[in-house]
């Protein structure tokens, strides 16, 4: 019996001091604490909607009761939502995520959304989550032009975008456009850019006029599209460094019904001429046996001669045309006249056939010879 008696007491006891040693609720609840917040982007932009998800984690040995999770609206910094009107309970040693919508509606900025952990029966947790937001833009730059733009002359056009924010943006692509312009690509796709990186995009440029050049840049910040943009203007003048074909030394000769024309070419331009070709040009016309005479290629100061036959009947002069290409492949024309007037024949035969030169030397002397003859014979019949 007094056994019994014992271990009965003893229990109670037990249970006794366990009643006075048991951590009240709001002791475990003081044991929930605020593991991390990430806002997804990192940085937003005016205007911007991101994600806040905070990490909670339960230190304490028993579950704590929660009855709700929410973020209010502070500043610059508009809450969406608020999912979690209701909760269970963060179970001994367990993480808990609760994530929310926001948007920043003003300007520039760190702000400071609560978020707040209600307990049941036992107070609540705060925790300020901060949430940057900045105006600054990729920026977009020109770093490789022509000095001047030709219509219907393709060019190369690069342009660098860098990323100014302390955030990264993704899905970074340029894509140029205008009026009358031709692209080669049509878009170019760089991807991510993180903070303080540069990308540079690469364009063939073919303009049919005078226009102006918009270079695009699509990105996204998060969940949120973007674009930004820059123009370049679009201005034909000469091309002060390209090939200049100059020609010097023509002669012209006519020999029975076609002409014959000789001379130079020469490049006097800063670049390479190439497949260069010379014809004569309407109303001349080529005929063999050097209707066009190639040239190939003309490096800054090469000279190349040249040859070529031609008809033309009535004028006075004939256009002599040279065409050209650069080393992306634009083609080049310049014309110039040259003369025929005044050009003489170099005799004809029978049938039609040119005399050669001594033929027409020994003509001339046999006349010489026949009119002192007939001169002397007249002044001594005279004399006589």
């Amino acid at each position: 019996m007094r056994e019994v008696v014992f271990t009965g007491a003893f229990f109670l006891l037990l249970l006794l001091f366990g009643a006075a040693t048991a951590a009240t609720p709001e002791e475990d609840a003081a044991q929930v604490m605020v593991t991390g917040a990430v806002i997804d982007p990192a940085v937003l932009m005016p205007g911007d909607v991101a994600t806040v998800t905070v990490t909670v984690k339960n230190t304490a040995q028993v579950s704590v009761p929660v009855r709700s999770a929410k973020m209010y609206t502070e500043g610059n910094i508009l809450v969406l939502d608020n999912p979690y009107q209701t909760y269970g309970a963060i179970g001994a040693g367990n993480d808990a995520t609760f994530t929310f919508t926001v948007q920043a509606t003003g300007s520039s900025g760190t702000y400071y959304p609560y978020f707040v952990l209600d307990f049941t029966n036992a107070g609540s947790l705060r925790y300020a989550v901060p949430v940057k937001v900045e105006a600054v833009e990729p920026r977009v730059s020109v770093a490789d032009l022509p000095d001047a733009f030709t219509a219907g002359k393709k060019e190369l056009v690069r342009v660098t975008v860098s990323n100014p924010r302390s955030g990264e943006i993704n899905g970074v692509s340029v894509m140029p456009s205008g009026e009358g312009i031709v692209s080669v690509p049509t878009s170019t796709f760089i991807g991510a850019l993180p903070p303080d990186g540069v990308a540079e995009a690469t364009f063939n440029i073919t303009p049919d006029r005078e226009t102006t050049l918009t270079m695009t840049v699509a990105y996204r910040n998060g969940r949120n599209q973007r674009t930004t943009e820059a123009s370049i203007p679009i201005v034909f003048s000469e091309d002060k460094k390209g090939a200049r074909i100059v020609v010097s030394g023509v002669e012209v000769t006519r020999e029975n019904s076609s002409y014959q024309v000789k001379g130079d070419v020469t490049n006097a331009g800063l670049e390479v001429a190439k497949a260069v070709v010379v014809t004569v040009g309407y109303p001349g016309v080529p005929v063999d046996p050097n209707r066009v005479y190639p040239v190939a290629s003309l490096e800054p100061d090469d000279l190349s001669n040249f040859e070529l036959t031609f008809r033309a009947e009535n004028v006075t002069e004939v256009p002599l045309v040279i065409e050209y290409r650069d080393t992306n492949g634009n083609l080049y024309t310049t014309r110039t006249n040259i003369s025929v007037e005044g050009t003489a024949l170099t005799g004809e035969g029978e049938g039609g056939a040119p005399l050669p030169m001594a033929a027409v030397l020994l003509i001339v002397a046999a006349a010489v010879v026949v009119g002192a003859a007939v001169y002397l014979s007249w002044r001594k019949a005279k004399r006589g």
